[in-house]
């Protein structure tokens, strides 16, 4: 039963992989050393954000939960999902999403921080911003390139993303 759609593989493996990820010290006093948050990619069940916060108690529910009842939705977004995820992260991705306020995911100025982008299918919508401002698509940088990289786009020429990568 657990596997029986790409939907609920996902689901379970998430599930699974995120049991465990605190010590039985930990759990046993309630407390996570990690920092959770849940941001749904396209979800027909409403409102698919919980902001990051110790992954303990409250939080480690409504996250479950937000997860196991995820209804996906016709297409698969998720370059612009993750380029939502970087806009949370650098504090520019507003002050509500999917209509939660949101609040700032920093703690400190050096803590680390990742996104993990788990799904049931291959993105087929919306490019997303590569420009923390929300200016610039993300484009196609591979369409020019031969298989396995080209993945049937049209090309996009970038001659140069930063001074960095010039050479003599």
């Amino acid at each position: 039963t657990y596997y029986h759609t790409r939907m609920q593989m996902m689901k379970t493996s998430a599930s699974n992989a995120f049991a465990e990820i605190d010590s039985p010290a930990d759990i046993a006093v309630f407390r996570s050393r990690f920092r959770v948050g849940y941001m749904s990619i396209n979800n027909n069940a409403g409102n698919g954000f919980v902001n990051l916060n110790e992954f303990a108690t409250t939080q480690k529910g409504t996250w479950y939960s937000k997860l196991t009842g995820a209804v996906p939705n016709s297409s698969t977004p998720l370059r612009a999902t993750l380029s939502d995820a970087g806009r949370l992260y650098a504090g520019v991705l507003g002050t509500t999403y999917n209509s939660v306020a949101v609040t700032d995911p920093l703690q400190y100025s050096c803590q680390q921080n990742y996104t993990i982008l788990s799904t049931d299918g291959f993105w087929n919508e919306n490019s997303g911003y590569n420009r923390l401002n929300g200016s610039t698509s993300v484009g196609n940088q591979d369409a020019a390139l031969p298989r396995p990289l080209y993945d049937g786009g049209s090309a996009t020429v970038q001659a140069r993303t930063s001074a960095l990568q010039q050479r003599t």
